[in-house]
């Protein structure tokens, strides 16, 4: 158990179930030092997180967002911590994009179904959104693309066949946006950029590749503690961020409100100790 969960997912996620308040409780009753609430793509849910943190001042919690972006090596997901908690400016027209993006995603999505022959209009997708999305996060986001996981149950019910077949069969999807719209103005935020869960992204420890997304992307840290890094690449992520003055973060990267595996990752109290040098601490509102 480590003292600080610097990537965690709410239900203003579109995959994720989790309230905000369910993580403020959760760090309370295991003291831990700091959370982080990195909803994807976007920060809808801070007005939430305002709320919780007048009811837990004790919680000390960074602000941020989960953004992918696209680059020559594909999707990238990056944690970007220390953005403001009312974005505005370029960073809040960013999120705009964002925002118009998830819609034009989930459009792709039902496009896609039809064409394929499985009767899935924008009308269907909304009303399968509507039974996990609280209905302020629909109201806010729109008719956004569907978690992988309802996807797949909904279509073994109606007789579909296996999503992940259908998926692969999918034609002219809305790329992310692209990494030199996006880092430039997670910077001009004052965002602290961190690659997430690297062990895919560094093709494990490909030197090349790693030092091309450092430069590329203005990376200030890595992932090294997380469920899909390996342990023993731990130590060796760690070593690389040491080398080039990068901080090292740590996650459980929760969708729901798991109690056992919430901070649960290998990274050590020191880690948090460099963080909090260039990241900014919240306690309350």
């Amino acid at each position: 158990m480590a003292s600080f969960d610097l990537h965690l997912h709410t239900h203003w996620s579109y995959d994720a179930f989790s309230a905000v308040e369910d993580y403020f409780r959760l760090a309370r009753e295991k003291k831990t030092r700091a959370i982080a609430i990195t909803d994807h793509h976007l920060m809808d849910g801070y007005n939430d997180v305002l709320s919780c943190a007048e009811k837990y001042p004790d919680v000390g919690y960074f602000s941020g967002a989960e953004i992918t972006v696209n680059s020559p090596f594909g999707a990238v997901d990056l944690v970007c911590l220390n953005l403001p908690r009312r974005p505005e400016g370029e960073l809040a027209g960013v999120f705009e994009i964002y925002r118009n993006w998830q819609v034009a995603y989930g459009d792709g999505i039902s496009k896609n179904m039809c064409q394929l022959g499985f009767p899935f209009c924008d009308a269907e997708r909304l009303k399968l959104l509507q039974t996990y999305r609280p209905e302020a996060a629909v109201a806010k986001q729109g008719n956004t693309h569907v978690r992988a996981g309802t996807m797949a149950a909904y279509c073994e019910a109606q007789g579909f066949g296996d999503y992940k077949v259908i998926r692969r069969q999918f034609r002219d999807m809305p790329l992310y946006p692209d990494f030199e719209t996006v880092v430039p103005a997670v910077k001009a935020a004052g965002g602290v950029i961190f690659i997430a869960h690297p062990f895919g992204y560094f093709l494990e420890n490909d030197r090349k590749r790693m030092d091309a997304l450092r430069e590329m992307l203005q990376l200030d840290g890595v992932e090294c503690a997380h469920p899909h890094v390996p342990a023993e690449m731990t130590p060796v992520y760690r070593a690389y961020c040491e080398e080039f003055g990068l901080l090292s973060s740590g996650s459980s990267d929760l969708h729901t409100p798991d109690a056992e595996t919430f901070a649960e990752n290998c990274a050590p109290d020191f880690w948090l100790d460099e963080i909090l040098e260039r990241v900014t601490l919240y306690h309350g509102n």
